[in-house]
């Protein structure tokens, strides 16, 4: 972490850019407790990734999904079912902020998705109303593929070594069986 004052900054800011992009925090201290901080935009979606999570995991913990029975033997497509069905009845405002509902038509389809596929992913809603399915496969590559109204699917992977790949791909459990297949591969 750096701290560095108002005037630092403003005298130097692709200094202090450079340092945030390269990993650090730099903290800004400002009258009246007003601090901020500047980070990496890599850091920044991070941070909106775990707050979603976090979300995510509050809104199923209240509805009492992880507080089933361990000597309950569900497969994860019967665990997967029953996490869209707490989807579907998620409210306006599930996140804490502005997350809208999800419609029967999306949840029917993320469903006959689901049923079909080969390897069952995590689920997660999504503030954008759509929901996304996650994948890690066992040289810890990490794949979303997030599901919304349209006739397509956006496939994000973030692999290992660093890099990354994205790709839109038609909404079909076909393509997606493909996809996740050549993922695990």
């Amino acid at each position: 972490m750096v701290i560095a004052k108002q005037i630092e900054i403003r005298n130097n800011i692709k200094k202090y850019f450079d340092v945030a992009y390269e990993g650090d925090v730099v903290v800004v201290p400002r009258k009246g407790n007003k601090n901020v901080v500047i980070i990496s935009e890599e850091e920044y979606s991070r941070l909106n990734q775990n707050k979603r999570i976090v979300a995510y995991t509050d809104a199923f913990t209240k509805r009492g999904l992880s507080a089933r029975s361990k000597n309950q033997a569900n497969s994860l497509i019967d665990d997967n079912l029953e996490k869209l069905n707490m989807i579907e009845n998620l409210k306006p405002g599930w996140n804490g902020h502005d997350a809208p509902d999800f419609g029967k038509e999306l949840i029917e389809k993320v469903k006959r998705i689901l049923l079909e596929l080969y390897i069952q992913p995590e689920i997660f809603p999504t503030a954008l109303q759509t929901i996304q399915l996650e994948f890690d496969n066992s040289r810890h590559d990490h794949m979303e593929i997030e599901i919304g109204a349209s006739d397509t699917a956006e496939v994000f992977i973030s692999l290992y070594n660093g890099g990354e790949e994205f790709e839109s791909i038609p909404i079909s459990s076909e393509e997606i069986n493909h996809r996740v297949g050549a993922f695990y591969g």
